[in-house]
């Protein structure tokens, strides 16, 4: 009588076990679409090189020098109303363009006398040529006058504020400078005898601004 009772029961509870693996097995597959996985992704690299930085040079040059002692913008013996000139280039002798500006002051013993009189008066031409010899030499022609009688006095002035710029190698840039020193023709007869030297600074600067 027990085993008869339990037949079908026993074979219900098969089937309710039997629909639940199976709801359980659609939720499973329900959730595995839904979740995210794992990914391998590829990738592939392309190394860019050869680029190279080199900086570059600023070389100012006077006379192709790098320091230039002048031998005929000088005079001896002057009398007022004398002159002296020469011709100086200033050429880029570096890789990097340039601009340059040029100052000058006087100094000495006398410095103070000079000064005070504006006795010495310097002109300097673009382009301008050298005529004449000794104490009576002038500058000619040239296509503009950057400097016009400006008095040298013992304070460092700025005489060509910026000039350029000037291209580096391999053109090499240059401009042709000629200086003119005049002993003014109404200096005083209390500068006899005395003596000044001037000194003229060019600067090169990488800042084409």
């Amino acid at each position: 009588m027990s085993s008869h009772r339990d037949g079908p029961n026993r074979a219900g509870r098969k089937l309710l076990g039997s629909v639940r693996a199976r709801a359980l097995l659609s939720l499973g597959v329900a959730l595995g679409i839904g979740a995210t996985g794992t990914f391998a992704y590829w990738t592939d690299d392309v190394v860019i090189s050869g680029s190279t930085f080199t900086a570059g040079t600023l070389d100012l040059k006077v006379n192709n020098a790098d320091a230039y002692a002048t031998t005929t913008l000088s005079m001896t013996a002057m009398v007022p109303g004398n002159t002296s000139a020469e011709v100086l280039t200033v050429k880029n002798g570096g890789t990097a363009a340039l601009k340059y500006s040029i100052s000058g002051v006087l100094s000495g013993t006398d410095v103070a006398v000079y000064s005070t009189n504006s006795a010495l008066r310097l002109t300097v031409t673009l382009g301008g040529t050298k005529s004449g010899t000794g104490s009576a030499s002038t500058c000619t022609a040239g296509t503009a006058t950057l400097v016009n009688a400006v008095a040298l006095t013992s304070t460092t002035t700025i005489l060509i504020p910026s000039r350029g710029p000037l291209a580096g190698s391999p053109t090499s840039a240059a401009e042709l400078l000629c200086f003119q020193v005049s002993f003014d023709a109404a200096a005083p007869t209390g500068l006899q005898g005395k003596a000044v030297s001037a000194t003229f600074t060019a600067t090169g600067t990488s800042d084409l601004s």
